[in-house]
Parts: structure tokens; sequence; C-alpha cells
């Protein structure tokens, strides 16, 4: 995980103020602990419910085309 001072990012509450740096490090580790890495090969589909999960990806290299359509 990144130092505090280089995440990309700030986190507020509603109201503006900062979410203290131990909620966001919780939720980033939980995040990362609950992660499930789906194994690729040629010709592969995924299809993700926006709503029912998080999604991203991890990083690496080579190169790779992605095709997104989106419905409700």
């Amino acid at each position: 995980m990144l130092p505090e001072e280089e995440w990309p990012q700030s986190v507020t509450f509603a109201d503006g103020s900062p979410v203290p740096a131990a909620y966001v490090r919780h939720v980033k580790e939980t995040g990362l602990r609950l992660a499930v890495d789906v194994g690729w090969n040629a010709g592969d589909l995924l299809l993700v419910d926006n709503v029912l999960v998080g999604h991203g990806r991890r990083p690496f290299t080579g190169p790779r085309r992605v095709l997104v359509a989106m419905s409700d």
C-alpha cells in the first residue's frame, strides 16, 4: 500500500471533514483481503454487477483489449 502522503485522492465525510487515515487504511486492507482474482483466457467474457460488487484490476504489463457494454 502507498504511504498516506502518496494517496491519489483525499477522502472526506459528507460535511467535508477528513476521514481518519486509520479508517481509510482499514477499508483498503479489507478490500485487498477480500479481493478475488479472475484467471483470464483468450475469448473470456466477464459480467460484473456494479451494484453488487466493487471492481477493479491489479497492475499488469502487456497488451490488453477492453470492450465495455453497460445496461440496467
